[in-house]
């Protein structure tokens, strides 16, 4: 089954020219909760689907205590997680402290099979609706006379 996708215009501003182009954005096609994962799991073994649920419970009590005291945890084939911040910057160290520190996020890196899923995925575009593909007018953004799409080479598309 393919991985679907829709294609949607965003800004793309590395050269600071607020120049739009169009990128791939991954769609659902649904979700997965934990009894059905906990219920997969459980079929393909001898274990009971509330083992299972027990054990993934357990998992992720010792995860978040592990997790909390700063450490990196391992799982396997699965991957790893860890604690990331995000914090404001000062011109001096001397000037930091934690109060600095505005967020805290969990970083996943998935382990080798999962990465090796991901580089044998196919992708299938789809649409989710009606998708605006003009480029709006905007006076601030630098226009290209010799752009195709724009008849008049005005940059306004009139």
């Amino acid at each position: 089954m393919a991985v679907k996708y829709s294609v949607v215009q965003q800004k793309y501003d590395i050269t600071g020219q607020n120049i739009l182009k169009f990128f791939a954005k991954a769609q659902s096609s649904g979700q997965t909760d934990f009894t059905s994962i906990c219920e997969t799991i459980s079929d393909r073994g001898t274990v009971t689907k509330g083992d299972v649920m027990a054990s993934i419970d357990g998992c992720i009590f010792a995860m978040k205590t592990a997790l909390k005291e700063g450490r990196i945890v391992r799982l396997g084939e699965f991957g790893s997680f860890q604690v990331g911040v995000s914090s404001e910057g000062t011109m001096t160290e001397k000037e930091f402290s934690s109060s600095k520190i505005k967020k805290a996020r969990i970083l996943f890196r998935p382990g080798i099979e999962l990465t090796k899923m991901l580089n044998n995925l196919t992708f299938q575009k789809t649409v989710t609706g009606v998708i605006d593909t003009t480029v709006p007018t905007d006076p601030t953004v630098p226009t290209d006379p010799t752009d195709p799409t724009d008849p008049t080479g005005t940059g306004t598309g009139a």
